[in-house]
């Protein structure tokens, strides 16, 4: 898409249905990165980092590959992002499917299975009680 851009400064200002500034900051959520983090990794204050994900200023096609590459995502997936992409369980193999970034930790893994085998207890123990009531 950027391919034959060469040799001059462009700025990217995506206007559908949410600000490029929105997107950055939903993937950086959802891959549980903090604003510091990305900051440290861009070579910027955390405050400037900030202005990016609030839309208060342009950002550069290059530094728009950079956010990009520490999100492991292509420039193109980010810019196109829509809420949609957390549904989607495709890997980045799979061309132009979209990605899963909806990655947990371990910690949050375990808690969420954790809460499946106790709902899963729960139901099997009201199931007990219906079939206690029914004889």
């Amino acid at each position: 898409m950027f391919d034959n851009i060469t040799g001059k400064i462009f700025t990217i200002r995506i206007i559908y249905s949410m600000e490029v500034g929105t997107k950055i900051k939903k993937i950086r959520e959802l891959r549980s990165y903090t604003q510091d983090y990305m900051a440290e990794r861009l070579n910027i204050s955390q405050s400037t980092y900030a202005r990016f994900e609030k839309d208060d200023t342009d950002i550069t096609l290059s530094k728009l590959e950079q956010i990009a590459e520490i999100l492991d995502i292509k420039v193109e997936d980010l810019i196109n992002f829509t809420d949609k992409f957390i549904f989607n369980n495709y890997t980045s193999n799979q061309a132009n499917q979209g990605y899963i970034v909806n990655q947990f930790s371990a910690n949050e893994k375990k808690l969420y299975e954790d809460k499946i085998r106790l709902l899963e207890d729960k139901i099997e123990y009201l199931q007990e009680k219906i079939n206690n009531l029914k004889q």
